[in-house]
């Protein structure tokens, strides 16, 4: 690729090169305007950790990274499928230094929800326990072996939404992890589901979209991903996250050591959700361990075979402790780099047929010919996943395999196009109602 013809866009962070005329290719380069493709390797950023959290209340602060909005921020991770991102995670992320009270041999994390999602961690490991005899706030608490008083309501759900609106994150994707439930009957299963798809609504990622790169996601207006480890969830929430636990809660050094080897080895399906559990205790007082200077041993970065790249989702204790958060940066940039990954976004001011060679965001816009769209054949050798939205103030037909479907305003039509083969029709979601 010719590297002398690269725009960067607004921030530098991401570079969009024409392919024709109402076409945009985005791919994962470098994320510092000037930055050419061979010098990727030396922005790893450095490795730190913080004893005890450092001066800044349990936050190891980054040294190159911004962190609230990464996501968008940065090339790499947005032409990822969540499923296929390295993500930082919360272990017990209700569990808090600032809750009250603060159960001392289950607190594990130093800051908030908010704050945790505000320096760069999207993924939360939250187990719920119902209080069928409470009120408001108060039905849904966070739990490991003991409450809080933390809230799904207020300290998730809230938390999330003003983290959201404050920071202008909405496209920093977020992984709620429902991982475990106590006391719940089936009557207390639709109550909470309803909570969250109250607070949450169209930007809730449905699990058909698994595939979906992030910027396929942002098109949509999508940013949250429910998973709900209990069979009786709603349609749209994925099912729990895969948990790679050790089997033990104080394994020695080594033994965690060659465990995330293991699992950094283990196959994943295409888009799901797994995560490792790099946290134990410490005796003789039976608390979390502070794992701050071995994480960023464990989870190294440097290079395309970096430990770090045979994993998803990282839950820690003490998550913040140590720049992991800014590791994962780069680390989705190698790994969407490595896969030679691009989204190609395009619209019906450059013709009525949707490419099909790569992941593509197709715009339905005003004006043009208004002619049926068709699909290109995929003769790339992979499946590519096509967004289609509509735009414009009318509806517009797409044929494909014989059928025939009209896209309203606003509608986001999802498809999945084998090589060589023809396309299916994942989804059809409206932003707006």
């Amino acid at each position: 690729m010719d590297f002398d013809n690269v725009i960067t866009a607004q921030t530098g962070e991401m570079f969009i090169l024409p392919e024709h005329e109402g076409s945009v290719e985005y791919e994962a380069r470098a994320h510092l305007e000037g930055i050419s493709e061979d010098q990727v390797d030396g922005l790893e950023p450095k490795d730190g950790y913080c004893p005890g959290g450092g001066v800044n209340n349990g936050v190891c602060t980054p040294e190159d990274y911004v962190r609230f909005d990464w996501m968008e921020r940065y090339a790499g991770v947005r032409v990822l499928p969540i499923g296929e991102a390295i993500l930082l995670g919360t272990h017990n992320s209700g569990f808090d230094k600032k809750a009250f009270p603060a159960p001392s041999s289950e607190t594990c994390q130093d800051r908030p929800i908010n704050d945790q999602l505000a320096w760069g961690v999207r993924s939360l490991d939250l187990r719920v326990e119902f209080f069928s005899a409470s009120q408001g706030a108060r039905r849904f608490r966070i739990f490991h072996n003991s409450t809080n008083n933390r809230t799904v309501e207020t300290d998730v759900l809230r938390a999330l939404s003003e983290y959201r609106y404050y920071k202008g994150a909405h496209k920093e994707i977020v992984i709620l992890n429902f991982h475990r439930f106590n006391k719940f009957t089936y009557a207390a299963h639709d109550e909470l589901r309803e909570l969250i798809k109250r607070y949450l609504g169209k930007t809730i990622v449905p699990v058909a979209c698994k595939e979906a790169a992030i910027v396929q996601l942002w098109a949509m207006g999508m940013n949250t991903v429910v998973s709900y480890n209990h069979t009786y969830r709603d349609a749209s929430f994925w099912p729990g996250v895969q948990q790679r636990w050790i089997g033990k809660h104080t394994p020695s050094e080594n033994e965690m050591a060659n465990f995330i080897l293991r699992v950094a080895q283990e196959n994943k399906g295409f888009g799901d959700l797994r995560a490792i559990q790099a946290a134990y205790y410490s005796l003789p007082f039976f608390v979390p361990k502070d794992l701050s200077r071995q994480l960023i041993t464990w989870f190294s970065a440097w290079g395309d075979h970096a430990p770090i790249q045979g994993h998803y989702i990282i839950n820690t204790d003490w998550s913040l402790r140590q720049r992991l958060a800014d590791k994962v940066v780069y680390a989705n940039q190698r790994r969407a780099a490595a896969r030679d990954l691009r989204i190609i976004e395009s619209s019906t001011s450059s013709g009525s047929v949707v490419q099909t060679r790569a992941y593509g965001i197709f715009s339905i816009l005003n004006g043009g010919s208004g002619a049926t769209l068709t699909f290109a054949a995929n003769t790339s050798g992979s499946p590519s996943i096509q967004v289609i939205t509509n735009l414009s103030d009318y509806a517009r037909s797409i044929s494909w395999a014989g059928q025939m479907r009209t896209i309203n305003r606003n509608d986001c039509l999802v498809f999945r196009v084998p090589h060589g083969g023809t396309p299916t029709l994942l989804g059809t979601y409206n932003r707006y109602t």
